[in-house]
């Protein structure tokens, strides 16, 4: 490239191949749904107290038939991180924070795990506190190819 005057620029010396048949898109497309419920438990007994809560929403959740390809039970302070690999020699906390997590294919599905966990109020561990839960879609992209012939597309530009 040189400068030939002033906004002006030549160009020497590229090369180039024909352009191909295809095009590369990203598509995005909702892939799945997460739902989760987070509780909180402190105080004596707090491990003991949060993983009868995890055993109980486990137990409410194949009992209820919910329907979820994949799921995570945590106590996050305990376990959430290494699992049990590192935290088994660790002393125990005074508090844990009780997470389901679970991947589903529809919201509906979605919303009742975070409705089990919700539940501990009343029906879980004493000292249960803190629950929060949510339903959301994941959005997931592919990259693939498609015939040119198939994308109508413009340039404009503006001289100023």
């Amino acid at each position: 490239m040189t400068e030939i005057g002033k906004d002006q620029v030549q160009i020497k010396g590229g090369k180039g191949k024909p352009k191909t048949g295809t095009l590369k898109v990203s598509i995005g497309y909702v892939d799945s749904y997460i739902g989760e419920g987070q509780i909180s438990y402190g105080g004596p007994g707090a491990v003991a107290r949060g993983q009868l809560a995890l055993d109980i929403v486990a137990e409410r959740l194949k009992f209820t038939e919910v329907k979820f390809d994949e799921i995570r039970y945590d106590l996050i302070g305990l376990n959430s991180l290494h699992k049990d690999k590192i935290s088994k020699t660790a002393h125990e906390p005074y508090e844990v924070r009780v997470r389901v997590a679970g991947r589903t294919q529809n919201m509906k599905e979605a919303v009742r795990i975070g409705n089990e966990v919700e539940t501990l109020y009343t029906n879980g561990p004493a000292g249960g506190g803190g629950a929060w839960k949510a339903a959301r879609e994941v959005v997931a992209m592919v990259s693939t190819l498609i015939p040119r012939t198939q994308v109508n597309y413009s340039i404009n530009y503006e001289v100023t």
